[in-house]
């Protein structure tokens, strides 16, 4: 996060200094210093070693108007003065801007989570942006003993649809066996089959032969479907990679000659499943193509968190573009605009 307001000479000299009177002054708050810096150095002489300076500022730190923390927060405030404040406040007002806070530390939300009152929790539920990047969030917020019935619904909900599904280790495990399957007589029939229908097709029935040719290929076998994926032909591929069940897709991903332009069509696809889309994006290869970032990031369909990762990598005017496309999510628009006015500052 951006670190706030820093010190400046006078208040290093409090720090730095043996004059237990001048640090006294500043613990009570009588020096003539703005607001936001105050507070930093009072936080910092809260635990100043000399217990008289350390109670001075705590109690003057204890004694301000909520209304004026919270102020100071939204202004923008040293980190160490969030974190006190997090730590020894629970006033409604200044927990929301924290909360509120766009740019406050992921992990200090999740420090923030257990005490959370229901009020609070709800606030927190709508920083799908902290909770993408801190997935720790939802596990402090689970653990708080006055969870609201509706923060527990909204947490499974995130679970399930915000962050990233992992492939089981034992779906992983089939897709690598395909290297020492041999293909049956089914598969054997159709590769045929389908080699005799691209040779005579005309890119104008390519769109009629896939809706064809997938109602009878989703008829077959899981298995057999992954076997065909391995090695597919241009038209299999595009059948077989917009399966609903992502060992196979995946098999088309890692098992077939794929090429640049259909990774970049891929990635724009809005039919394919979260995992190849993930997939490309951890690709190393395909991740280089800057068509295929702005692809991954503009597709409704790509994981939250992958296009979190990717905004950075793209260019103002995209970022402009994404921040007003409301197919998006509401924390990739929201990060895409912040972006773009740092990128145009």
């Amino acid at each position: 996060m951006s670190p706030g307001p820093a010190l400046n000479d006078f208040a290093s000299r409090v720090l730095d200094s043996q004059d237990l009177e001048l640090k006294r002054l500043v613990a009570t708050g009588l020096a003539p210093l703005p607001l936001p810096e105050l507070l930093a150095l009072q936080v910092a002489l809260f635990r100043e070693a000399d217990e008289e300076i350390a109670e001075a500022a705590r109690s003057s730190l204890s004694s301000l108007a909520p209304k004026i923390v919270a102020s100071v927060i939204r202004e923008g405030s040293q980190e160490e003065v969030l974190r006190y404040f997090a730590t020894n406040s629970k006033h409604p007002v200044v927990v929301e801007a924290i909360l509120r806070l766009r740019e406050v530390p992921r992990d200090l939300l999740a420090q923030m989570a257990p005490t959370l009152a229901p009020d609070a929790q709800e606030l927190l539920l709508l920083r799908q942006d902290a909770i993408v990047e801190e997935p720790a969030i939802l596990d402090a917020l689970a653990a708080n003993e006055e969870l609201s019935t509706y923060a527990e619904r909204r947490i499974a909900e995130y679970r399930e649809h915000l962050l990233p599904r992992r492939l089981e280790e034992e779906d992983e495990v089939d897709i690598l066996d395909l290297e020492t399957e041999e293909e049956d007589e089914e598969v054997a029939k159709i590769r045929v089959e389908f080699a005799a229908i691209e040779s005579q097709a005309e890119e104008s029935d390519i769109e009629n032969l896939l809706r064809a040719s997938e109602v009878k290929i989703r008829t077959l076998a899981v298995a057999v479907r992954m076997r065909l994926a391995r090695g597919a032909s241009p038209l299999l591929r595009r059948i077989l990679i917009r399966d609903q069940n992502p060992n196979v897709a995946l098999s088309v991903m890692k098992f077939s000659p794929i090429t640049e332009n259909e990774v970049e069509r891929v990635a724009l696809s809005r039919v394919v499943v979260d995992d190849v889309l993930t997939y490309i994006a951890r690709s190393k290869n395909w991740i280089r193509r800057y068509s295929v970032i702005h692809s991954l990031c503009q597709n409704p369909r790509t994981p939250v968190n992958v296009v979190m990762k990717l905004l950075p990598r793209l260019s103002a005017r995209h970022l402009h573009q994404l921040s007003r496309n409301r197919n998006v999510s509401d924390a990739a628009r929201g990060r895409a605009l912040r972006l773009y006015r740092i990128k145009t500052q």
